[in-house]
């Protein structure tokens, strides 16, 4: 139920429409009620007490993917993700949530959050039995399945330099899905760092910027979740805490004692002031750059400086790149049948038979997208643009360690 207002910000939106052919649940739908614009007109229309906070007017708001596509080329500078996420914490009594997001979101604030199943998803006779349990909830299961579907190597504590000279040391921000969805790329990430002189510590602690609660109305855990962050012993406020996944990094930001760094940032320059070498790539691969990265990364070239240290490289982009893939955190979860038509309209604006290779610069839009390639080609491999490298490096002792 309603609590207190701070949606007068809506008051700032005049109604001008620029923010419709950015949108791409509107895109979708073809509804006023489904942009940013109709949801605005519903949310001031509900904060004042003309209308009733019905399903379906409550729907049309949350189906949101909060890509924030309109609030960068919002004339009136309307805080649209923060309306959003206010919104959303406001009614989170009246937005019904499915069971499997419900329990993901449970899993990641508990004390060891979805760490406790990495072990368990490699036991051959675990996985089959977890996919029957997802079936149960069938209009969710191939989310699921993306998450389930990894083989998860384990992860140390430290890697250290792997260099006469140490040029010092950083920590990794694994997130409360990355050692679980996302190894290969932390090892990658590590490996990579060991070569330019790097100490690396993954802490061992779960940790969780709060991301997913925070879109999901739940703000005051997010903030909880942010804080335990700050206070784990291995992120120190002096060692660079390195994220490799921008819609964390952009959490995290929020902090005022964590040093969060951009991990493909931090590579770049590393790599280009010692002049590594990289092998060259003779095969086309497509890129997809997620929401978090286009609309919120200070740099947004990052993607490409660091694919075009491979030589030879033939980077194909999405016709649609503001296109979001309708992964949206959770919302894929939340909202099935959208993201995967999203999804499927994000894989066609791609030449997908030219490739064997997606680079993907964000978890959450990696674990999607695998779902929607299959129905292209079960071939095409979803990895981060830090992994390609770490495979072209002109080093011969590549895979990352385990």
């Amino acid at each position: 139920m309603k609590t207190s207002s701070t949606l007068s910000d809506t008051d700032l939106c005049v109604m001008c429409g620029m923010c419709l052919p950015q949108c791409p649940t509107y895109q979708l739908y073809q509804s006023e009620a489904e942009s940013p614009r109709g949801r605005i007109a519903l949310m001031q229309a509900i904060d004042q007490g003309r209308i009733n906070t019905d399903s379906k007017t409550l729907t049309h708001i949350d189906h949101c993917l909060g890509c924030l596509n309109c609030q960068t080329i919002c004339p009136s500078r309307v805080p649209y993700g923060r309306l959003i996420d206010e919104f959303r914490h406001q009614y989170a009594a009246d937005i019904e949530k499915p069971a499997t997001a419900r329990w993901l979101l449970r899993q990641i604030a508990s004390e060891h959050g979805l760490s406790r199943y990495a072990s368990a998803l490699n036991i051959p006779l675990v996985k089959p039995l977890a996919r029957g349990l997802s079936a149960l909830s069938s209009n969710h299961q191939a989310s699921v399945d993306a998450l389930l579907g990894q083989h998860v190597d384990a992860l140390k504590p430290f890697y250290p330099a792997q260099t006469a000279t140490a040029q010092g040391e950083v920590s990794l921000f694994s997130g409360c899905v990355g050692a679980l969805a996302d190894s290969t790329t932390l090892q990658d990430v590590a490996w990579l760092l060991n070569q330019l002189g790097f100490d690396v510590h993954i802490p061992t602690e779960p940790a969780c910027c709060g991301a997913l609660h925070q879109h999901n109305g739940q703000t005051e855990l997010a903030s909880r979740l942010l804080k335990q962050t700050e206070q784990l012993p291995g992120n120190k406020n002096t060692t660079p805490l390195l994220v490799f996944s921008p819609a964390c990094g952009q959490q995290l930001s929020q902090s005022g004692s964590l040093q969060a760094v951009d991990a493909r940032q931090f590579m770049l320059q590393q790599l280009k002031q010692q002049n590594f070498s990289f092998r060259p790539l003779d095969k086309p691969v497509a890129l997809h750059e997620s929401c978090s990265h286009r609309n919120m990364s200070a740099r947004r070239t990052l993607n490409h400086e660091l694919l075009q240290l491979i030589p030879q490289i033939e980077v194909i982009e999405s016709s649609q790149p503001s296109l979001c893939c309708g992964a949206g955190g959770l919302q894929a979860v939340n909202y099935p049948q959208q993201g995967q038509a999203l999804a499927e309209q994000k894989a066609r604006s791609f030449a997908l038979e030219q490739v064997e290779l997606l680079i993907s610069d964000n978890i959450g839009c990696s674990l999607h997208m695998k779902t929607a390639l299959k129905r292209y080609n079960k071939s095409i491999e979803v990895i981060h643009p830090i992994s390609l490298l770490a495979r072209q490096l002109l080093c011969s002792n590549h895979p990352a360690p385990g």
